[in-house]
């Protein structure tokens, strides 16, 4: 049986804490009281809170590297990148990676961590999204002239759209990001 130890316990509850108040906002007495040890505990653990902050970074993105998946292949080339869609909302929604993309997206343009996370993550959203578009056009699912086109309008669209899964304000989400993959299979629909 695998527990928890106290220094995930702490790294959790800054992310928990972080992705709500943002990181700078997450007091070292908040983590304390949080996780019912005293200051002093928590610097037993990490000899500064830039070194809580970085061991944040570092172990989620480890998590989110752990969540890459194969997304089946078989269908038409809407149900793939509906799947798609679909593993990538679960990614995005669940605790406590929701919280890591949360802070990633608020600290990417303060913290010099966190915006080489979002640039891998981007990077890595991109490769997953031209192994789809590409295998899509190779078996003749879609008709892609230029890949390299196709993949950055499919991924820029879909990260933006997730973007706005973070921020949940967007009663519409489900309706726009239907209407982005219909519309992107009809414009590389075969002929």
């Amino acid at each position: 049986m695998h527990t928890t130890s106290t220094k995930q316990k702490l790294i959790l509850s800054l992310l928990e804490l972080g992705a709500k108040n943002g990181i700078d906002n997450v007091s070292i007495a908040q983590l304390a009281e949080a996780n019912g040890i005293s200051k002093a505990s928590v610097f037993h653990h990490f000899a500064s809170r830039q070194e809580m902050v970085s061991s944040l970074f570092a172990y989620c993105a480890k998590l989110a590297y752990e969540q890459q998946i194969t997304i089946p292949l078989n269908g038409a080339a809407t149900d793939v990148l509906f799947r798609a869609m679909d593993h990538w909302h679960e990614v995005y929604t669940t605790e406590p990676l929701s919280w890591f993309y949360s802070i990633i997206e608020a600290e990417k343009l303060t913290h010099s961590e966190a915006s080489a996370i979002a640039s891998t993550l981007s990077e890595m959203f991109d490769g997953q999204s031209r192994i789809l578009i590409e295998a899509l056009a190779e078996t003749g699912r879609l008709d892609v002239e230029d890949l390299d086109l196709a993949v950055e309008m499919f991924s820029s669209t879909v990260q933006n759209l997730l973007t706005k899964v973070l921020i949940g304000k967007d009663e519409d989400l489900p309706w726009r990001e239907e209407k982005f993959i219909t519309g992107f299979c009809a414009l590389y629909q075969p002929t």
